[in-house]
């Protein structure tokens, strides 16, 4: 069944990815002719995950979707699908083609798959539970960096402000200066694909919705990485907090970060 699930899950992020790629040029003709780009994009979002919920409604009726512009459908099901059809709006709404259609299948509380897609590079990261990584049909697997220094990590900031904000930024100042670097990509989807690749080895955010990471998590710990919340505690959907790398430097990236953050 889980491979009808992934299945599903595929033909829905590719085919709503098809609409970034159509909207994109005229995005950016609509930014030159006035400032008002935000009904434009909100208009891609919502026709891809119209397409996605379309696609899910119709083969799995009884499960529930949490989709990042509509909400839930209130389904009391054990299946949830939490969906996020362009994660990297700033991005593309700049015309920066580093975004991505992501879709995770939550399964009484856990993770079980997710399906993660930029179009614009064609690049096609799935997972299902006990099944392993792939990217465009090859396997992947976390990086095996043993040495914090050694390594390159994407952070995500929180959007809200409070006193914990100038902690957020001197963990992003202080581990870019004693590491290859820290980046900022502005999609965490991508962040948790590229660490299944081994592309970067770490990543680590505050406050972030289930739709934003939901089709990363399944990559990580399929491609062999691991997950957790600041505290080290296994990551679970509604954790205020994640923190995803390989097996090697997880407990000191936790030792290097925890300090700057509020354990909640």
């Amino acid at each position: 069944m889980i491979n009808e699930f992934l299945g599903t899950a595929i033909k829905a992020v590719e085919s709503s990815g098809k609409f970034l790629v159509q909207y994109f040029d005229k995005l950016h003709d609509s930014r030159q002719k006035n400032e008002n780009i935000r009904d434009l994009v909100t208009e891609v979002d919502l026709l891809a995950e119209k397409n996605i919920k379309r696609i899910l409604v119709n083969r799995f009726p009884k499960h529930n979707i949490i989709a990042e512009e509509s909400g839930g459908l209130g389904i009391k099901s054990e299946y949830c699908w939490h969906v996020d059809p362009i994660d990297g709006t700033v991005n593309y709404s700049h015309g920066i083609p580093l975004c991505a259609v992501s879709i995770g299948l939550e399964f009484n509380g856990e993770i079980i798959l997710g399906a993660v897609h930029n179009p614009f590079t064609k690049e096609l990261f799935y997972a299902s539970q006990g099944n392993g990584a792939f990217l465009n049909g090859h396997t992947i697997r976390v990086s095996e960096k043993k040495k914090l220094e050694e390594c390159l990590y994407v952070a995500a900031f929180s959007s809200e402000s409070d006193d914990n904000k100038g902690k957020e930024y001197q963990t992003f100042g202080e581990m870019n200066d004693n590491t290859r670097g820290v980046l900022r990509i502005g999609s965490a989807a991508l962040a948790l694909s590229y660490l299944a690749c081994g592309r970067i080895d770490g990543f680590w955010v505050k406050g972030l919705h289930e739709w934003d990471i939901a089709g990363g998590l399944a990559l990580v710990r399929e491609a062999g990485g691991q997950l957790s919340d600041m505290n080290g505690n296994t990551f679970v959907i509604g954790a205020s907090t994640l923190v995803a790398s390989n097996n090697y430097i997880h407990k000191p990236l936790l030792g290097k970060i925890d300090k700057f953050f509020v354990k909640t």
